[in-house]
């Protein structure tokens, strides 16, 4: 059953590792040897032709090359079945792949010289497939391939698939997966199920999309790391900030606010609280200056409020009316010092009925004697 991973690459949880691909096929005479019942040849084309059933998902440029056919037993021949060229799956069907009959010697350096000078022409991610018994005389596989990984370097991906003696396996891993940091030696009995061709699909040919932030752009094309969860970001991964209050689009709640407004963590318009102390109703100095950029936002935009005037409930009902309600007065009669109109403004005294909202509770010194302000449809 072949792998379809097409899925995952429109998720874009994953991503092609590799750009082209150059499959080296081992059909020596050293192949037809049986292994398990069946010639070592058969169950490298089986093993090719499942590789290839997965492959069709997602189509990139293959070179194929065959080693040793011939009939002649001393033959070295590096043939190549076809260049590299844009992905087509028949060629590498089952039927194609049994009309190709092992005999010859393994060429192993003629093979990797062809592969090298299909690489020069191309760019991006590499990858090289080798399908083989590893049985070569007189060949140092390592050596062999080190003049490869020195040219392309990361650039390269390398997988050996064996076929014929588990051993043999484990004697390249130890000789080879040192030699670069994505080389693996892996046997054709490992890629029997489901399971085990969906991981070697996977580790080879694909490769994780990393998204530190979680903001949907991966991390190397994200040019703003550390963008708070679930803020709105542009192409480029970095936030956005439509207003200008401080508060990213996608975490602000309040949308359009007033510049120069001060706004709370989800940018919300946050109007000044002014505290009073037992029985105060007129306006500190302190409390003016706090009032004077509010006063600017208020005369920029059209905006009508409501002053709303409160006490504790150290006294009787009608005192604490009457003190809320001058202390509204108070600050109604300075926002008209600084030549905002009266009609824009109306005045409440509550008395100690409301509350204090436990935003403005955490406020230090903060205390039910205060006076708020509420934006108002304008008459």
């Amino acid at each position: 059953m072949p792998y379809d991973f097409r899925e995952e690459l429109q998720n874009q949880t994953v991503e092609l590792k590799i750009d082209q691909l150059v499959i080296v096929l081992d059909a020596s005479i050293s192949m037809i040897d049986p292994y398990m019942g069946q010639e070592k040849f058969q169950t490298a084309i089986l093993t090719l032709h499942h590789i290839n059933a997965s492959l069709s998902k997602i189509q990139i440029p293959i070179g194929f090359y065959v080693l040793g056919t011939g009939a002649c037993h001393f033959c070295e021949k590096a043939q190549p079945m076809f260049h590299m060229s844009p992905y087509q799956e028949s060629r590498l069907d089952i039927k194609h792949l049994k009309r190709i009959h092992p005999g010859g010697e393994t060429p192993f350096y003629k093979a990797l010289d062809a592969v090298n000078q299909e690489f020069q022409s191309c760019k991006g991610k590499l990858g090289l497939l080798i399908i083989s018994d590893f049985e070569m005389k007189n060949v140092h596989i390592k050596s062999a391939l080190i003049p490869l990984i020195h040219q392309y370097g990361r650039r390269l991906s390398i997988r050996c698939l064996t076929v014929g003696r588990p051993g043999r396996t484990v004697e390249l891993s130890r000789e080879l997966t040192s030699l670069h940091y994505d080389m693996h030696c892996l046997h054709a009995d490992q890629l029997h199920t489901e399971m085990e061709l969906k991981n070697f699909v996977q580790t080879f040919f694909l490769q994780p999309i990393f998204d530190k932030d979680l903001d949907g752009v991966p991390d190397k094309k994200d040019l703003c790391e550390k963008t708070p969860l679930k803020a709105w970001v542009d192409s480029n991964g970095c936030p956005k900030d439509s207003d200008s209050d401080g508060v990213f689009d996608g975490l602000d709640q309040c949308q359009n606010t007033y510049k120069g407004a001060n706004v709370s963590e989800n940018g919300c318009w946050q109007m000044p609280v002014l505290f009073y102390d037992h029985n105060q109703f007129f306006m500190t100095h302190k409390q003016e200056e706090t009032l004077h950029a509010f006063a600017k936002i208020i005369k920029n935009n059209n905006i009508c409020i409501e002053i709303q005037g409160h006490a504790d409930a150290s006294g009787s009902q009608q005192k604490n009316i009457d003190i809320s309600y001058k202390r509204a007065q108070s600050v109604m009669a300075f926002l008209l010092s600084l030549g905002l109109r009266h009609y824009k403004m109306k005045i409440k005294g509550f008395g100690a009925s409301v509350p204090i909202d436990h935003r403005h509770a955490q406020i230090k010194h903060s205390t039910q004697r205060r006076v708020t302000f509420k934006e108002i449809d304008c008459q």
